[in-house]
């Protein structure tokens, strides 16, 4: 909140503090006493409040004459604390965690104003704050490394009618931005189609062994992959906005690429429609832990403004395009990875807080380990020739359910949902012969938190 002007006297002579350029700081104080050497003196003070102003006027006019184009900067950000408490059959405690599924972050973004031409400039530099992240903890570790991690910094070039280019460390920020993310029920933070933001780096146990014995070298991230769009330090483009439509592509790293469009709009004056399709190749081989891929993802959110009813569904298929040795002497791709994710949500003023959002949700997720098991986690999971042999099939699905209420008048939001994680896989021999596996025990999850955004 921007402050009225403070008003000091000094004699008779009154100043006002200004927010100015630099040389008004050190200069101003020096006439300052001038003037009150002179009211002391003499009856000058008309003249040397007058002399004051001037002076100081002066400096403002000096510090914005023109060429010195400045930016507008604006600092946003957010902080989503969490309690986690889970169940992996065997063990189960309560950690306290940042909430991956709205980081808790400090973004700076500068922007020049529009010229003639119609061309700005701007900037964005965005901090990450990690500590004991809800996707990163385990059953060994109850916290992460504490420190800040750059999630983008990038510089843009954009233009109303041609579009925005931006170069850095960032992703897609038009239609491709969150192709499989587009979710308009309220509770992305307790819940959304990314679900290893919450409990993805818990160790899959053993269902038929009890304490630290039955933990595996996998974590539920490797059964579950919601196909999320590369990104890095790449070079993107995004289109104006066209009736709710729009496009954009990224290319960076060595070598990925990214096309997607989206559609915003209300229709009929009742329907608010989010949805988004995307494609992209990876062609970084064993720099990105999976063999060079392609991948189509894409997600639909349609929420009834009148009632508050509101269904999101999200899917994707990633396909292998090149050949690995699988198994000792035996060349070959893995199976596509697929998930498919649905939420059903409802939005109603509940309480006097403000609006309440329930929501239940259910993804399923299958040949997601077969591309990225090693030798020694598949001896784990039961092939004891390992590595000749391979998963060739995994499948997981996660049940969900929660709340999110939000508080008038803040950008505050308290949240509580739960989680039920399920897995299988299947492992086959150098001749496609099918070996037996063992079995997975499930996870339960429970998140219950504060995001507050400033």
């Amino acid at each position: 909140m921007m402050r009225a002007p403070e008003v000091r006297e000094l004699g008779t002579c009154r100043r006002r503090k200004r927010g100015t350029g630099r040389g008004a700081l050190w200069v101003a104080p020096s006439l300052l006493v001038l003037c009150a050497g002179q009211t002391l003196a003499a009856d000058l003070t008309d003249t040397c409040c007058a002399d004051l102003e001037a002076r100081i006027a002066e400096l403002e006019t000096m510090a914005a004459r023109p060429g010195r184009r400045t930016f507008e900067i604006e600092l946003s950000g957010a902080v989503n604390r969490a309690i986690l408490a889970w169940d992996d059959g065997s063990q189960r405690n309560v950690y306290t965690v940042t909430n991956d599924n709205g980081n808790s972050v400090a973004t700076i973004e500068g922007e020049t104003g529009e010229r003639a031409s119609g061309w700005t400039v701007g900037f964005v530099l965005d901090f990450d704050v990690l500590d004991a992240g809800s996707s990163d903890v385990d059953q060994r570790e109850h916290s992460s490394t504490r420190s800040f991690e750059i999630g983008e910094l990038s510089v843009w070039l954009k233009n109303e009618w041609l579009g925005q280019v931006s170069i850095g460390k960032t992703s897609a920020r038009g239609a491709s931005s969150g192709a499989s993310e587009q979710d308009l029920s309220g509770t992305e933070v307790a819940g959304y189609s990314g679900v290893t933001d919450v409990g993805g780096s818990f160790l899959l146990r053993r269902k038929d062994i009890q304490g630290a014995r039955g933990l595996l070298n996998a974590r539920w991230d490797d059964v579950i992959d919601s196909l999320d769009e590369p990104d890095g330090n790449v070079v993107t483009y995004s289109s104006p906005e066209f009736s709710g439509a729009s496009f954009s592509a990224l290319w960076g790293e060595d070598d990925v690429w990214n096309v997607a469009a989206g559609y915003h709009s209300v229709l009929w004056s009742a329907f608010q429609v989010a949805a988004a399709i995307a494609v992209n190749e990876n062609l970084q081989g064993e720099a990105d832990d999976l063999p060079d891929h392609r991948t189509v993802s894409g997600s639909i959110s349609v929420l009834h403004q009148p009632s508050g009813l509101n269904l999101t569904l999200a899917g994707g298929r990633r396909s292998f395009i090149e050949n690995f040795e699988m198994v000792d002497g035996l060349f070959g791709s893995p199976p596509s990875s697929y998930f498919v994710y649905t939420k059903l949500g409802w939005q109603a003023p509940l309480i006097d807080l403000g609006t309440t959002a329930l929501f239940a949700e259910y993804g399923r997720f299958g040949d997601v380990l077969g591309a990225r098991a090693d030798a020694g986690q598949l001896r784990e999971l039961g092939c004891d020739q390992a590595p000749s042999c391979f998963a060739s099939a995994s499948r997981a699905q996660v049940l969900g359910l929660g709340v999110v209420q939000s508080i008038d008048d803040t950008e505050a939001k308290l949240y509580l949902s739960y989680r039920h994680f399920e897995a299988d896989f299947e492992l086959s021999g150098p001749r496609g012969e099918r070996l037996s596996a063992i079995p997975l025990a499930d996870l339960d999850t429970i998140l219950a938190g504060m995001l507050i955004e400033f």
